[in-house]
């Protein structure tokens, strides 16, 4: 299978990129060499060349440094903390008495990056923009908002149209724009916001190339004091393999990437100061497209024999173990719930509806024998139909540990007679695929929230279907969407988890997706040039530094430059 040495053949690539990096490792001296500036390399996403895009409404194309850093949430919830929010641009928010309605008040004396207020206009603006116009809705505000009312500058009252418990965490997500600069973009859509007008900690690009861009500090960031990196330097960086070539230098300081044999090949080179946390997370599942535009495909996908079959041809175990080296952790369970949700488990959605999370391809094969999926002469079943089901499963370019466990999965489903291969386009295509619905196959994770909740509805709900990059499959259950219904309206813990037992009950059924591991948190760091690491000594909040993680801007605000 995969091996370290992969990383050899691109040494060579590698080399002048770490000449360039090599002279960021030092601290820049400013005018008169008075004051020193604080430049943090990280990675945090895999791309063969940068480009220049920092709408936060274009989900498949935005530089992953968008969010957070440019654009400040209104408010965060500390998964790692309860679910505690963590105000930023908002200071509270208050349910009405009766639930249909969401004021949230805004930290005053906000300004935008350009010096223009921040008010609850541009909040009013961002979401009758999304209402607008559906290709924005990133966060699902058409499905729960009736309008949006602003009392004064500092107050945004959001009318729901049902209760809606789960609203305030939805629109954690939510990037507000200002009215100022977007009221003249005439395609929101298309435009690629090159040099961006934010609210965050970084909002200023000081240098953009292909290779590399550095993105520095709001000159009018409201908690300047609590920030205490200039610049955010982000190499281009293409994969795992280039990763572990360039660890050598010692020029990363915050790193998000599957390091292979990491206590070799990243800790020892500095014991001193590189180190790591990577504790389960996301349940990562195979996700067929329930709107395939291949009538042979489709027609597999919607059979739950189907499925069952796929999932027994899944050897997680050598996924976990000679692809993940480890790291993940199997998931057992049909449900996929998370490990850290032990509490959310209900028990009665395991046992035997677990009977098709084994690995089995003798079992998978006369599943599809008995419903009707005939081999060819070529060794592959048609459908009962006798339609021909041939589908690639895509993966991510330089996702090395990915592409091992997608060709694991592809070997199982051979030998069971389904015709499957890997497809490895480049990031910024996959998420494309994804979000337009023109691939099959996907192995993919979802972002989880403070409650268990948020990951099944985000990811499994008609609403959000296709949305979001969390949501490929685009199933869509009325049976379902209900109980995603009552929960929402639901106000108490007691009773939301009753309902949440009874959705891991009806996924347990309908096996929608194919759970098979639940990977780590990807998370390593540098305390050479900077301190103030999230640790597992430490474990305040997510540590990582991916896009679907809202806590890093406070992991961020965190860090002090090492004296």
């Amino acid at each position: 299978m995969r091996s370290s040495k992969r990383a050899i053949r691109n040494i060579s690539v590698c080399a002048g990129w770490a000449v360039a990096t090599a002279l960021t490792a030092f601290v820049v001296f400013g005018a008169g060499g008075a004051a020193a500036e604080s430049v943090l390399t990280m990675h945090i996403e895999e791309q063969t060349s940068w480009v220049q895009n920092f709408n936060p409404f274009d989900l498949a194309g935005r530089r992953q440094s968008t969010m957070d850093f440019i654009y400040e949430p209104l408010v965060i919830f500390n998964a790692e903390d309860g679910g505690k929010p963590v105000f930023r641009l908002a200071t509270d928010y208050k349910f009405s008495e009766d639930m249909k309605s969401v004021t949230y008040t805004l930290r005053s004396g906000v300004k935008w990056s350009d010096g223009q207020p921040l008010t609850s206009a541009d909040v009013k603006y961002t979401i009758d923009l999304m209402l607008k116009n559906a290709a924005l809705d990133t966060v699902g505000v058409g499905e729960s908002v009736a309008s949006v009312e602003t009392p004064s500058p500092t107050e945004v009252r959001i009318d729901l149209k049902a209760v809606n418990s789960d609203f305030p965490e939805s629109l954690a997500d939510l990037a507000v724009v200002p009215e100022h600069i977007w009221k003249d973009v005439s395609d929101p859509v298309a435009f690629k916001n090159e040099k961006p007008v934010g609210s965050g900690p970084m909002t200023e690009l000081r240098r953009f190339t292909p290779q590399v861009y550095e993105q520095c500090r709001n000159p009018n960031y409201w908690d300047a004091a609590s920030l205490h990196v200039d610049c955010l330097r982000l190499p281009q960086i293409s994969g795992n393999d280039q990763m572990l070539a360039i660890l050598p230098e010692g020029n990363m300081d915050w790193i998000g990437s599957f390091i292979p044999q990491i206590d070799k090949t990243f800790v020892a080179l500095d014991a001193d100061h590189n180190g790591y946390w990577q504790p389960p997370a996301e349940t990562v599942a195979f996700q067929m497209n329930f709107k395939s535009g291949n009538e042979g495909n489709l027609e597999a996908y919607k059979d739950l024999n189907f499925r069952h079959a796929f999932s027994l041809a899944m050897d997680r175990t050598s996924m976990v173990d000679i692809a993940g080296f480890g790291y993940p952790v199997v998931n057992e369970h049909a449900t996929g719930l998370p490990p850290r949700f032990e509490t959310w488990r209900n028990k009665g959605a395991e046992g035997d509806k677990d009977a098709f999370m084994g690995f089995d391809t003798e079992k998978a094969s006369k599943i599809l024998d008995d419903a009707g999926y005939k081999k060819g002469a070529d060794g592959f079943r048609t459908t009962p139909g006798g339609k021909p089901i041939a589908f690639p499963i895509i993966v991510p370019n330089g996702w090395t540990d990915w592409i091992d466990a997608v060709q694991i999965a592809v070997e199982g489903l051979r030998a069971a007679g389904i015709n499957a291969s890997v497809a490895t386009p480049e990031y910024e295509q996959w998420r494309k695929q994804i979000i337009d619905g023109s691939f099959e196959v996907v192995m993919n994770s979802r972002a989880d929230g403070a409650t268990p909740f948020r990951g099944y509805y985000q990811s499994l709900s008609t609403a959000y279907g296709g949305r979001i990059t969390g949501a490929p499959s685009r199933y869509s259950n009325p049976k379902l969407d209900a109980l995603f219904d009552q929960y929402l309206k639901a106000t108490s813990e007691d009773d939301h988890k009753k309902i949440f037992n009874d959705i891991q009950l009806l996924i347990a059924d309908d096996f929608p997706v194919v759970p098979v591991f639940n990977g780590p948190t990807w998370y390593q760091f540098s305390s050479k040039r900077f301190t103030g690491w999230v640790t597992d000594k430490d474990p305040v909040m997510n540590p990582e530094d991916h896009d679907n993680n809202r806590m890093r801007l406070m992991h961020l605000l965190r860090l002090k430059p090492v004296s």
